[in-house]
């Protein structure tokens, strides 16, 4: 039993002293206004800013890998990179993350189905996405009734900007996401003219979390990193980060 106390022990130690050599934290992140935005060639956002937050407390340099949504969570499960924020909770990806606790946001936006006004689909209720040929996000999760269904014709594509670009070419029918997530990418008045949002919609509130990669030696951190949440989320600092760059986003919004 010492024994393996022993090797417990030695693994957290070097670890935390690969950690120390590189001074890296390697950040999962893509393009995700208004949490993640890109100005002036530098990443901004809500994210970015409790990234640093998490980063500082436990003395590393965030570094950001770019990457669509689908390749941002291979890289965590496979350990490529130490952390990424976003994340709802399935047992399935329990196996390859760790989820710090709390939840940092409990996303009350509603899931929205998005279709082409000039094609005059209907979707007032869950069973009419039945006859649709319905975009999502590859590896995504929305919510269970419409993961678990297996007769909904589903296309998975790899990034918003591909939903909104194969719906304006009508090459599916919907897409599903959350209207602050779509409405950034619809650059022009005339696109925003085009598409329209279905009666149906789920509005169940989602809890997100920041995970930590298992095969990273950046899992040894993650019972501190989540004290450190934990506190920022009771002392207000997270809810302090979200208005201010809510304030920022309002804006730019206006210029």
């Amino acid at each position: 039993m010492k024994y393996f106390s022993y090797i417990a022990l030695l693994t957290i130690i070097l670890s935390s002293s690969a950690l120390a050599l590189t001074n890296e934290l390697k950040v999962a992140i893509f393009l995700e206004p208004p949490y993640v935005d890109l100005v002036d060639n530098k990443l901004v956002g809500e994210n970015i800013d409790i990234i640093n937050l998490l980063a500082s407390s436990i003395k590393l340099t965030p570094v950001f890998l770019r990457c669509p949504p689908v390749r941002c969570l291979a890289m965590i499960k496979n350990g490529q990179a130490d952390m990424l924020l976003g994340l709802s909770k399935l047992p399935s990806r329990e196996k390859d993350l760790i989820f710090l606790n709390p939840p940092y946001l409990l996303q009350h936006q509603p899931l929205s189905f998005f279709t082409l006004k000039e094609n005059n689909i209907s979707i007032t209720h869950f069973n009419d996405l039945e006859s649709l040929l319905v975009g999502t996000l590859r590896g995504a999760a929305y919510f269970p009734l419409f993961d678990n269904n297996k007769t909904i014709k589903k296309v998975e594509l790899t990034s918003r900007e591909q939903l909104v670009n194969m719906l304006l070419k009508a090459r599916i029918d919907t897409f599903l996401e959350r209207e602050e997530s779509v409405l950034p990418l619809l650059s022009t008045k005339e696109d925003k003219d085009k598409i329209t949002i279905a009666e149906y919609q789920y509005n169940k509130p989602i809890n997100s979390y920041i995970v930590l990669s298992k095969h990273s030696t950046a899992k040894v951190y993650a019972d501190q990193l989540s004290q450190v949440l934990a506190k920022a989320m009771a002392d207000g600092t997270i809810k302090k980060i979200r208005q201010e760059n809510q304030k920022k986003y309002a804006k730019k919004s206006l210029e």
